[in-house]
């Protein structure tokens, strides 16, 4: 008796744990799908204006080739001085309440942005209903709110469709990166300045945010990917473009694969290599009280287009296009690099690499690190090597002297 009073005890607490349910549960038909967020600052204002893309259940649902004549997305906007004020006071306009495990894109309005973002993101960390891992990307010559409103073909959900793009573009040109607000925040708290991607608006934004303009082949309205946000002190300061912000992956060692054109001896941008490989290393050090940069980047590609006659069966003909990458490479690190400096935003993270490498030294110009860093020397070095030529090795346009 006294064996089944000293064993049932145990076996109670281990059924409590085995036995217990979701306290907080709720019904998938009673649950509005959050699938981007947008934050923009209300006009003449200290609100947030906070937008919210709903999946309408009934319009993803259908069958193929079916149509309930509903927008796959619906859009709700509500302003308040606290973000999360906003997401629940967005209950009077929503029957459903709002479920955020699926959302995987922040946008922050361009005016937005330039006002601050440091103090966005502290909701995100505080609640369980938001996501870390959501993508954050800023609307450039727009507002957030618009680019949650439009319509895309081929992905039925704008937000999924803007994070597919986002990450597809960082991965294939190399110009954009994907940062996540966890990613975000680590930057922020840091001794760097963060670099974000952007979207902009082409097109008629009216007529994109119609189901009418998918019915067709060309549509009114897209979404394009377009350079990145560079913030200094949590304000937008200015943007990267093209070569400069492919630069700025490069030194960030953030570069997947990109393409770049070099030239031949007779023509210009007559030949195309991607690069599917590279390695970037910073190293950081104080030179009578001055940061001197030292980036060191090794990277590989293959030639994938040939406009020109070049006989690269040659290795010396490789050789000479070898050292053509990594020219065009170095000139848009150094340009890159040059911007920052002359933004005197830090997007590179070199004061956290002193700080890692040589904390004394770093201690010494902690607080004067902005003006250094604008000061700061270049040393780049770039090996490239060509370990492709395709399919075949003379092209098929012979030298007709």
């Amino acid at each position: 008796m006294k064996v089944k009073w000293i064993i049932q005890p145990p076996i109670y607490m281990v059924m409590l744990l085995l036995l217990t349910s979701c306290w907080n549960s709720r019904e998938l038909n009673d649950m509005a799908i959050v699938t981007g967020i947008g934050i923009d600052k209300a006009p003449n204002s200290d609100e947030y204006r906070v937008t919210f893309q709903i999946v309408n259940p009934s319009a993803t649902a259908t069958s193929v080739g079916a149509s309930t004549g509903q927008p796959p997305i619906t859009v709700y906007t509500t302003t308040d001085r606290t973000l999360f004020g906003a997401l629940r006071k967005t209950s009077r306009k929503a029957a459903r309440q709002l479920f955020f495990a699926h959302t995987q894109l922040l946008i922050i309005g361009e005016s937005m942005a330039k006002s601050g973002i440091n103090g966005l993101f502290d909701v995100f960390e505080r609640s369980h209903e938001l996501r870390l891992n959501s993508v954050v990307i800023v609307s450039r010559e727009t507002d957030a709110a618009s680019v949650l409103k439009i319509l895309l073909p081929i992905e039925s959900i704008p937000a999924m469709a803007v994070v597919k793009k986002n990450k597809n573009t960082a991965k294939l040109w190399g110009e954009n990166r994907a940062i996540s607000v966890f990613e975000l925040i680590n930057t922020i708290t840091g001794e760097g300045e963060p670099v974000i991607s952007g979207v902009q608006i082409y097109g008629d934004l009216d007529k994109g945010s119609k189901k009418s303009h998918l019915e067709q082949s060309q549509v009114e309205a897209v979404i394009s990917l377009s350079g990145l946000a560079v913030f200094k002190e949590g304000k937008l300061k200015g943007w990267l473009d093209g070569p400069e912000a492919r630069g700025t992956m490069w030194v960030q060692n953030k570069l997947e694969q990109t393409s770049i054109n070099i030239d031949s001896e007779k023509e210009q941008d007559s030949i195309a290599v991607i690069i599917n490989h590279s390695k970037t290393k910073v190293k950081v050090n104080l030179r009578e009280g001055v940061p001197v940069f030292h980036i060191y980047i090794k990277e590989e590609g293959s030639i994938n287009e040939i406009k020109d006659f070049v006989d690269i069966s040659q290795r010396k003909e490789l050789y000479k296009l070898e050292k053509e990458i990594a020219l065009k490479t170095k000139g848009e690190v150094v340009k890159s690099l040059q911007v920052a400096q002359s933004m005197e935003c830090d997007i590179f993270n070199f004061g956290n690499e002193l700080k890692r490498t040589d904390p004394k030294a770093w201690k010494t110009v902690k607080k004067n690190w902005v003006s250094l860093f604008a000061k700061g020397e270049l040393d780049v070095h770039v090996e490239a090597y060509i370990r492709s030529t395709g399919m075949r090795s003379k092209p098929y346009q012979q030298n007709e002297e």
